[in-house]
């Protein structure tokens, strides 16, 4: 992890914000620093969590999750799961250099102003960066990290640790936005609130660490509607473009494709659904071009479509299998079925409502989350956690599983003298032993 402390200047970036790059560049020598309003700071932390889960880390999650298929150059090693530290230095950046520097600042600021709601906002992404850090590496600095003078080479909190801090993070936040006023963020698109934002979040990472009562707790108070979900914006305008299409059109056409991959054979009949469901044809008309994604003007990754970052689909799901989890059935079915109406709604198609009980119900969920999902990181934390229960084939000929974690990054091994040691990309994260 970078031992300076960042402040960033995000204006520009609030006009306009580009795939791999919106964030080059725009770091301030702290030597010689430009200060900048909290307001327009906390753009910065936005961008970072939309390059997070939209950019180069979620390509790495979908390929392991054969979501998707690497087809060329580099990518047909990363197919079968070579990869180096070094190819992790872009998610490690965005958790921290752009992401957690930025947020620390925002809310010394909005302390400083007495604006909860802009403290709130920031303390939501803090938490969400800081917990898909831990869910994708395991133990990582969080207590230390970004105090470069008092700790210069900051400690690594366990898994278990991180977790629980985001947990008592994102509860504060909520008390904050719920008192707190509006704020801009026009890197984001979507009727949201960010309460329920919150708890969707505390939902999520509560499932990741397998306390099944507390994420349908959380999960019952989340996103509360589909057009509640948070996304990223896009449009067609140069450096605001859906980052799946810049990468896949612009940038590296061919690198990643959905040759083969499980999730276009299920949504194409090529391999039996849990649940038979024939408005998967309709689905995979949106999300795949033949054995590309979707790019065109009315498919999943087009120019100018917005990507889903935290959604009620998303929120429904956690509900329904942790409900299932934690004995209420009943309750889990009709937050499936809630879902799956909204699919025949949206594909104009049928998505038959489940009957089922037991361990097939779970992994009707389970099944249901990876084909709705798509390009998401959840759908790699949940194959993790389960223990691959959906049976994804594991691409590598000589390993036993699909990864099990992000590689800690090469910057951080080079400038961090707390770094544990190498840790192999099969090894699980402490939730998942």
């Amino acid at each position: 992890m970078k031992k300076l402390k960042y402040i960033v200047v995000a204006a520009l970036g609030l006009v306009s914000f580009g795939c791999e790059s919106y964030v080059e560049g725009v770091n301030v020598n702290p030597n010689a620093f430009t200060d900048a309003p909290g307001g327009l700071i906390i753009g910065q932390a936005g961008f970072a969590s939309i390059l997070l889960s939209e950019s180069q880390p979620a390509r790495f999650a979908g390929i392991f999750t054969d979501q998707f298929t690497g087809a060329d150059r580099q990518f047909i090693s990363y197919e079968s799961y070579q990869v180096t530290a070094g190819d992790f230095d872009d998610a490690w950046g965005n958790i921290y250099t752009a992401g957690l520097a930025q947020t620390k600042l925002v809310q010394e600021k909005a302390r400083e102003t007495g604006n909860p709601g802009l403290e709130g906002v920031s303390q939501i992404i803090e938490g969400w960066l800081v917990g898909e850090g831990a869910a994708l590496f395991g133990d990582i600095p969080y207590s230390q990290a970004i105090q470069p003078n008092e700790f210069p080479n900051p400690k690594y909190d366990t898994q278990q640790e991180v977790f629980a801090a985001v947990q008592s993070l994102l509860s504060d936040a909520i008390t904050n936005v719920q008192t707190g006023s509006a704020v801009s963020m026009p890197m984001y698109s979507g009727s949201y609130s960010w309460a329920e934002v919150a708890h969707t979040l505390k939902a999520r990472y509560y499932l990741i660490a397998k306390d099944y009562a507390n994420a349908a707790s959380e999960a019952a108070q989340g996103i509360s509607a589909p057009n509640k979900t948070l996304s990223a914006f896009h449009s067609s305008t140069i450096g605001q473009q859906n980052l799946y299409y810049q990468f896949g059109v612009l940038e590296r056409g061919g690198y990643l494709t959905v040759i083969r991959s499980t999730l276009r054979k299920m949504l194409q009949g090529e391999q039996a659904r849990l649940l038979p469901t024939p408005g998967d044809a309709a689905r995979a008309a949106k999300y795949f071009d033949g054995e590309e994604l979707n790019y065109t003007a009315n498919g999943y990754f087009a120019i100018d479509a917005d990507f889903p970052l935290i959604s009620w689909e998303e929120n429904q799901l956690i509900l329904a299998e942790a409900l299932a989890r934690t004995g209420n059935e009943a309750g889990a079915r009709t937050a499936f079925n809630a879902v799956r109406t909204n699919l025949a709604t949206t594909y104009a198609a049928s998505f038959p409502a489940t009957t089922a009980t037991g361990t097939t119900l779970i992994n009707q969920i389970l099944e249901e989350k990876y084909c709705t999902l798509i390009g998401s990181f959840q759908v790699f934390h949940d194959l993790r956690r389960t223990k691959n229960a959906l049976g994804i084939p594991v691409k590598n000929s000589t390993a036993s599983s699909i990864p099990q974690r992000f590689l800690y990054a090469q910057n951080e091994i080079n400038t961090n003298t707390s770094f544990p040691g190498i840790v192999d990309i099969y090894t699980p994260t402490p939730v998942n032993k």
